[in-house]
């Protein structure tokens, strides 16, 4: 399953966030990735091991024959839209980005969950043919909770209660819930069954009355802060 973006690229709806993911670590897990079924990785030379990726992939899924190069789609981060992805843009940044960038914006990568749902933001990109990535999808789960002091919706009664009803986990529904409104999600893990079961999204779909219900649970709550990660707090 992938979104047709305006440049004309296909980009699979659930991809493998790498950030935070150690470099020991990265083999294995890209490798398991491409058997589930994973075709999408989004990287950054900020996470510090794309040369780790880029080695997973070479040597363990293209030489070996798993996968072709041709069927990835594969991401890094820019501080311009020269190559029409974007990262964290508001809609102000994106509506300028749109009317003075050479080449328009055709992803906007921003932090987006339950919690967090930017409505505004999420559906001003796609009326104007920006698809959204949605980094964080999972509202960063225990390592937001450890690093950043932030509350993970996976701990939400309703999304519990949800979970319950379709016989999923809490994870699963809140993948589907970030599909369900047109956007492609990266969830992280460096957990072998998790990694599996984050990509086991497509079997199932929510209602429009639990879809509302999950809705009503915007925060407004940011918890990602990467400026912490490295030592600043960008929203200071």
């Amino acid at each position: 399953m992938a979104v047709t973006l305006s440049s004309g690229f296909k980009m699979p709806l659930v991809g493998f966030g790498v950030w935070r993911v150690e470099g020991k670590d990265m083999k294995d897990l890209v490798i398991n990735a491409i058997k589930i079924g994973y075709r999408h990785f989004d990287c950054a030379a900020d996470y510090k091991n794309e040369t780790e990726v880029g080695e997973a992939l070479a040597v363990g899924a293209f030489q070996s024959g798993l996968v072709k190069r041709e069927d990835l789609f594969i991401t890094t981060k820019l501080w311009n839209s020269d190559h029409g992805h974007c990262s964290n843009y508001d809609i102000f940044l994106t509506r300028d980005c749109l009317a003075y960038s050479k080449v328009k914006p055709a992803v906007n990568q921003i932090e987006t969950h339950p919690y967090f749902q930017r409505d505004s933001l999420v559906k001003f990109c796609l009326k104007h043919g920006v698809s959204i990535t949605a980094h964080t999808p999972l509202g960063g789960a225990a390592a937001n909770t450890e690093w950043f002091g932030s509350v993970s919706c996976l701990d939400d009664p309703v999304l519990k209660g949800l979970a319950a009803k379709y016989k999923r986990t809490v994870a699963q529904i809140v993948l589907r819930w970030g599909i369900q409104r047109n956007t492609v999600v990266i969830p992280k893990t460096s957990n072998l069954k998790r990694l599996e079961e984050n990509f086991q999204v497509f079997d199932f779909e929510l209602t429009k009355e639990d879809m509302d219900q999950i809705k009503s649970l915007d925060r407004k709550h940011r918890t990602n802060t990467p400026g912490k990660f490295w030592g600043i707090d960008l929203y200071a």
